[in-house]
């Protein structure tokens, strides 16, 4: 028995091993993977999608979603659950259950290898920090190494045959929660600004302006998610939301925006964080410290518009429907920049 934190610098004097590591490793010899989580997140979910398109039929999943049945999912939430489950149809390779009977706020998770148990997992972290998607949180989990944790594994499905029905056998969900507004609350490196400060910040703009078209490459800036993986021949995606913007040698941002150093931005839904240019000739445009913020902040606000859905690619009809086309960058006499969509 062993306890384990969320990878964060902050707890790394702690001296505990984190549980990305552990479910990294796991993912990659698991043959079955079973969950009974409280909450999802859209990002855990793509995740899930993720895992189950790398492993295809080679592993099965059982997803047992314990609160959200009850208290609620948003409809984009929902979409991508029911596109899970027929993923795990298509595959053959497992079921999402639902829990219409109770809520269960529990959080338990564990990875076999044929008849034998790798490793189980019981602690604080719901689906999204158990799979490092979640925005701050340092969650805190007991791992039971190896058949210690075959209980746990046993347990979990004990608690499916109790209280899970199938995804395809529970009453079809029709009204839906309201999406989150504030799409970085609670994110590290993200500081809330207010809408005082921010007209402060508008009258100190020099008039130099930098816009940014969106890109929609299958596999890179706002599509880094359907990218290579960072380590070759093993399960190490890119997160969901995870962006790279590149900027193209000539245009106004490659030739405007701050290179050398990361500089700051306030974005006009009042948020305030870093983002620096890295790689050759500085051509990617990224958030400092986490590279899902700036995705986040994109993708988040078009998923809350409705015009994209989890899983799926930025293409051209997603910026239709969303309405706005660009990034707006405009420089301030304090060295901040602004930022917006238009």
């Amino acid at each position: 028995m062993e306890l384990l934190l969320t990878k964060n610098p902050i707890v790394e004097p702690i001296g505990l091993r984190s549980t990305k590591d552990l479910v990294v490793k796991h993912i990659n010899n698991a043959t079955s993977f079973n969950i009974a989580t409280g909450f999802i997140t859209n990002d855990s979910i793509a995740e899930l999608q993720s895992i189950v398109s790398y492993k295809k039929n080679s592993m099965n999943l059982l997803l047992f979603i314990g609160m959200n049945y009850l208290d609620g999912f948003t409809k984009i939430q929902y979409n991508a659950v029911r596109e899970l489950n027929d993923m795990l149809h298509e595959y053959n390779s497992g079921k999402v259950y639902l829990s219409p009977k109770a809520l269960f706020h529990g959080k338990m998770y564990s990875f076999t290898n044929q008849a034998s148990c790798l490793g189980s997992f019981v602690g604080s972290s719901n689906l999204g920090s158990f799979l490092d998607k979640n925005a701050s949180y340092i969650e805190s989990d007991i791992y039971f190494d190896g058949n210690e944790g075959l209980g746990i594994n046993q347990n979990i499905s004990k608690i499916i045959n109790c209280l899970g029905q199938e995804f395809d056998d529970v009453p079809i969900i029709t009204k839906f929660k309201t999406p989150e507004v504030k799409v970085l609350k609670g994110y590290d490196h993200v500081t809330e600004v207010s809408k005082e400060q921010i007209d402060e910040y508008k009258d100190m703009r020099t008039g130099v302006v930098v816009h940014m078209p969106f890109k929609t490459d299958p596999k890179s800036n706002l599509n880094t998610y359907f990218g290579a993986g960072k380590i070759k021949n093993r399960y190490s995606p890119r997160g969901w939301y995870e962006v790279e913007l590149i900027l193209n040698k000539g245009t106004e941002a490659a030739n405007i925006l701050p290179t050398g150093k990361s500089f700051t931005v306030v974005t006009d839904d009042g948020y305030s964080f870093n983002l620096s240019r890295q790689g050759d000739y500085n051509k990617n445009l990224r958030s400092d410290s986490n590279l899902k913020i700036l995705g986040r902040w994109i993708k988040g606000r078009m998923e809350n518009d409705g015009a994209l859905e989890i899983g799926k690619p930025v293409t051209e009809e997603t910026i239709e429907r969303f309405g706005k086309s660009q990034l707006v960058f405009e420089e301030t006499k304090s060295g901040i920049w602004l930022l917006s969509m238009k």
